[in-house]
């Protein structure tokens, strides 16, 4: 195993920052981005470095720490903890690209931010000698405006390919526009704007077969031998998502039961001492560590499996993928119960149970984390039918 650095130190560093996250939450939404002394407080304790290579001056962490350090982070601003989770896994996916591209984004300052955006619209992608020249625009680009580069997807035709095949391109964004377009309720300061590129040139050292990656088979491998650049992307990356689910709805928890005092009164009886509200409580507690619980265990099969050199068959990949959309959609859940006992203050687009209402929800309709697809995936294949996602 290549480990250049220690999970504890930055699960702590994590947990350390949450009272500074939880006064800066209410602002951080307002300015519809990561504050910049909050990008400046991750960088400095490495959360962007979790999941890049160690050769290229990351930390290169067992697989799951991002998960877990989101998940800490997102207990006091869940649209922080989006960004951070997420800026650590674009590190882990240039990790699976060729190692000119690598060096080209990191070989001057191992601190470069990568930003992505997998759903495009209008591009058009052109061979020409050495590379394509690109165009199109790519919309939730979380935290890119604290980046220095992207890696886009697009179809690309080839003699082979002539109705195209998606790849990865590496693009800088020196070459690309950001427009300031996020504006949302769930997940409000997370930045998440598009790109735009006009008739950028990206070299083929700077492109990837999408295929590739979720097979395990990047081109990163040659260069990068730990077993993260060979987990099979897609299978794996809600992994990156699903812990601001779970933190958020912790944080829900923790507000709520601080800010109930036994002698806070409705009616004339103490609120917490009614038995109706302690069920409430109760459940959705019981609900968010089952949530946990299920994404650790995975988490843990996939470790093993990585450092066994192995690749888990498709009936694990698809578990994976669902058993984390049914974690996201538990925590949705378990918030909406503790509404009606927050009472008016829960109404405040400020109360921290609303926001985190509001960021669960956001988490929970990303495409990877959807119930519809990934639960109908995995119902396919446990039923004998052909997996309806190629690259799971």
């Amino acid at each position: 195993m290549i480990h250049t650095g220690d999970p504890e130190t930055i699960l702590d560093a994590a947990r350390a920052m949450i009272p500074e996250l939880r006064e800066r939450a209410e602002a951080t939404e307002a300015n519809r981005k990561l504050l910049p002394e909050t990008h400046e407080a991750f960088l400095k304790a490495g959360f962007y470095r979790v999941m890049q290579p160690c050769g290229f001056g990351g930390l290169e962490l067992p697989f799951g720490i991002q998960t877990e350090m989101s998940m800490e982070l997102a207990r006091a601003c869940p649209s922080s903890a989006w960004v951070a989770g997420l800026l650590a896994c674009h590190g882990w996916l240039l990790g699976m690209m060729p190692g000119e591209a690598q060096e080209e984004v990191w070989g001057s300052d191992p601190e470069t931010c990568v930003a992505t955006s997998f759903a495009g619209s209008e591009i058009s992608a052109r061979r020409t000698n050495g590379g394509y020249r690109l165009s199109g625009r790519w919309p939730f680009s979380s935290g890119v405006d604290y980046c220095g580069w992207a890696i886009l997807v697009a179809k690309l035709a080839s003699k082979d390919a002539p109705d195209g095949e998606l790849h990865y391109l590496v693009v800088p964004l020196a070459d690309c526009r950001v427009l300031d377009t996020w504006n949302a309720t769930g997940l409000a300061g997370s930045g998440s704007n598009d790109i735009v590129v006009e008739d950028a040139f990206v070299p083929d050292r700077r492109i990837a077969p999408f295929a590739a990656l979720c097979a395990g088979e990047g081109p990163g491998c040659a260069v990068n031998p730990g077993y993260l650049y060979r987990l099979p992307q897609m299978a794996v990356f809600s992994f990156n998502l699903v812990g601001v689910a779970i933190g958020a709805a912790r944080g829900a928890v923790e507000h709520l039961t601080a800010s109930m005092q036994p002698t806070s009164r409705a009616t004339g009886a103490p609120i917490a001492s009614q038995q109706s509200v302690q069920l409430r409580v109760a459940e959705s507690m019981a609900e968010i560590d089952a949530a946990h619980a299920l994404v650790d265990r995975n988490r843990r099969e996939i470790v093993a499996w990585g450092e066994a050199d192995a690749i888990p068959a498709v009936e694990e990949r698809v578990r994976y993928r669902r058993d984390n959309t049914f974690a996201a959609m538990t925590c949705c859940r378990a918030i909406e119960r503790l509404l009606p006992i927050s009472g008016g203050r829960g109404l405040a687009a400020g109360d921290p149970v609303n926001r985190a209402w509001r960021d669960a929800n956001a988490v929970a309709r990303h495409i990877a984390l959807t119930w519809d697809i990934a639960g109908a995936i995995q119902g396919a294949v446990a039923l004998g039918l052909p997996c309806p996602d190629p690259f799971v």
